[in-house]
């Protein structure tokens, strides 16, 4: 590779810092893989073979399709510095043939993924494809998935364990749907056996998802994450049947706090994680109004605390009002949760807020509540507001 020349090249063309950077590790980094896989001393002497099984190695290293591009266009420019017009006809047209860079990234629902699957059934997609397709819905980095023996799988308990990089096993859960393709996928007389569960590689995958799902295996584990904040791992996952321990295994209780003042304190830490989550902080300025806010933190208790009984707009006679509502109530005796979005002035949306929650605690007998006030405008001092207000917690995120 003549750097020098093609350096002088870029510069002539005016192209940025960056971008020359860009274009000369790109021809460094093919010239490299050149002379160590395919044998080729010179970029000079590489032909139209290697240059599509250079574009495969890319993929299969998971290189973005955006950068798989532009190391192509820094080969181009080096054929155009060399004046070698054919060579940059052929990079033209294998990068015509690239995959397009992917669509802004749309979230899936579960019933939209379930929908997409049983097209794929229809469709003749193998037993095995589906068993992916359904894993891919889960906490499992699509690597790791890849990854899994079948070994790994518990059928019995409905239980995915993998051994970690330092020796120690992972425990995952899978939709009922995954636990019937995999049955269908893995005979009863393989169960157990340290063989590799799938023989598929990670571009096989992302072509898939992207015919199938029109989206990325990242992209389907964000959408399932979202889908857990909205309806919680216990609906979702299938847990099996909870074994009770055996007389021996059973010991002495241990004295606990009252279960209200456990469970408050839990949601009080919960809750102030939830809003510090960064694609929460994101959305809160983007969010329409109080309803919307209330949706996302109800999914995400009901994610976070999936043994306890947690109400949608629980309804309540209350001294002031004959039919009055609370956001959200959580437990037994009921911890009131209600949600307000600050647009301008913090103390008006407390002060509404908070007699809401008082008026609840009057009429039920419980001790305390959580009056959960979203500000839009995110100001920090606006959020060193969190308090606790006769017996209401305010908790400003």
């Amino acid at each position: 590779m003549d750097e020098k020349g093609f350096r002088k090249f870029l510069e002539r063309n005016k192209l940025s810092v960056k971008t020359i950077r860009n274009y000369v590790t790109s021809v460094k980094e093919f010239e490299s893989w050149l002379a160590e896989d395919q044998g080729v001393k010179r970029i000079e002497d590489a032909n139209k073979g290697d240059f599509n099984r250079w574009a495969s190695y890319l993929y299969d290293k998971g290189k973005a399709n955006s950068t798989v591009l532009t190391y192509f266009q820094g080969i181009k420019q080096y054929y155009r510095s060399k004046r070698k017009d054919k060579m940059v006809k052929t990079i033209d047209e294998i990068k015509s043939k690239l995959r397009r860079p992917q669509p802004a990234l749309h979230l899936l629902g579960w019933n939209d993924f379930k929908d997409v699957l049983e097209k794929a059934e229809e469709k003749g997609v193998s037993k095995e494809k589906l068993a992916l397709l359904n894993l891919l819905w889960s906490e499992m980095p699509s690597e790791d998935i890849l990854d899994l023996y079948i070994s790994d799988i518990d059928f019995e308990k409905s239980l995915i364990s993998p051994i970690g990089v330092r020796g120690k096993r992972k425990v995952y859960r899978v939709t009922w749907k995954a636990w019937g393709a995999l049955q269908k996928y893995v005979p009863i007389e393989d169960r157990g056996k340290k063989e590799k569960l799938f023989t598929i590689n990670i571009r096989s995958v992302q072509k898939l998802t992207e015919e199938l799902v029109r989206q990325t295996p990242k992209g389907l584990k964000k959408s399932c994450e979202r889908d857990f904040v909205d309806a919680g791992k216990k609906v979702r996952f299938d847990y099996g049947e909870d074994k009770k321990p055996s007389l021996k295994e059973e010991k002495e209780p241990e004295e606990k706090l009252p279960i209200e003042e456990n469970l408050f304190d839990r949601l009080d830490q919960e809750i102030r994680k939830f809003g510090g989550l960064k694609w929460i902080r994101y959305q809160i300025p983007k969010i329409k109004d109080h309803k919307e806010l209330q949706r996302l933190l109800e999914g995400y208790l009901l994610a976070t605390f999936p043994d306890e009984v947690i109400t949608h707009e629980f309804h309540f006679k209350g001294y002031e009002k004959k039919n009055s509502i609370i956001d959200i109530t959580i437990g037994d005796p009921m911890i009131p949760i209600e949600v307000k979005l600050a647009k301008k002035k913090m103390r008006d949306y407390i002060g509404k807020g908070s007699e809401q929650v008082k008026e609840f605690l009057k009429s039920s007998g419980s001790k305390r509540g959580i009056l959960v006030i979203g500000d839009k405008k995110r100001e920090p001092k606006r959020l060193r507001l969190s308090e606790i207000r006769n017996g209401v917690c305010i908790i400003v995120i």
